[in-house]
């Protein structure tokens, strides 16, 4: 995996996404499922942590991570997000690439893993990863991804707007899309689902952005609180349809490792 693009967002990234009010409101949604996926003293790997919100979260309520990342400057600022919080003890950062998952830790395995914001679509080869994973995940162990949907209403719109027609069918590629040296590619949940199964049992699909607007057609409601409102509670209902991750900026999945 190419690492420059991910170091030169480094310092920007939490301001551009992470503290931006759809950026929070956004996260609030994963993170009201960790309970549902995780124990609550439960060993974590996460990957591609970035700055280290999430392990933060984690490690703050109990669990302790093992958290990856291929940018080395993504890592040093989750080391310093670590520290600050005085949660050093109870996350380990390791900068490595996914696909390198399988030297990781002499072959360690954990209670559930996570990967949130779409890491996974930066992945060479999604099924010798999902391979590697149900190596290293015990039977029962919950698995909770968020990763980037192919079919997103809100970013025709916003790029057919303003005449940016190759932009706006981005993702719809069979073979991905190429960004700063990298491919990204853009499972469907039903890709996903197959290409888990039958080493996981997929439990839940839910969508991630399929009310609220992507981060770069979102700044206006910075200025709009009232609006904002209205948008996250229609968020949060549409956790409740499946159907929704089909056509939303990301989606969550959240399986078991099967026994």
């Amino acid at each position: 995996m190419q690492t420059r693009a991910f170091d030169e967002m480094a310092a920007t990234y939490d301001t551009a996404f992470t503290e931006t009010a759809v950026g929070r409101a956004l996260r609030d949604v994963v993170w009201s499922r960790f309970d549902a996926l995780f124990g609550p003293s439960e060993r974590i790997l996460e990957l591609g942590c970035g700055t280290g919100e999430d392990a933060v979260r984690l490690a703050s309520t109990g669990r302790s991570v093992v958290a990856t990342d291929a940018s080395p400057r993504m890592i040093q600022i989750a080391g310093h997000k670590s520290a600050s919080h005085g949660l050093t003890s109870r996350i380990e950062l390791h900068c490595a690439p996914m696909e390198q998952l399988g030297s990781l830790n002499g072959g360690e395995r954990f209670d559930g893993v996570l990967s949130n914001f779409g890491a996974i679509n930066c992945v060479r080869d999604l099924p010798g990863l999902i391979a590697d994973i149900a190596q290293r995940l015990r039977p029962g162990g919950g698995l909770l991804w968020v990763l980037m949907g192919r079919h997103v209403p809100w970013e025709w719109a916003w790029y057919l707007a303003r005449g940016q027609w190759r932009r706006a069918w981005r993702r719809l590629g069979a073979d991905g899309t190429e960004w700063r040296g990298m491919t990204i590619r853009y499972p469907t949940p039903g890709a996903l689902k197959s290409l888990l199964e039958p080493q996981f049992s997929v439990q839940r699909i839910a969508p991630l952005g399929a009310i609220l607007p992507p981060s770069y057609a979102s700044s206006g409601l910075q200025r709009s609180p009232r609006i904002l409102g209205t948008l996250v509670r229609a968020e949060r209902l549409a956790q409740r349809s499946s159907l929704l991750a089909r056509l939303s900026d990301h989606y969550i999945i959240e399986a078991r490792r099967a026994a």
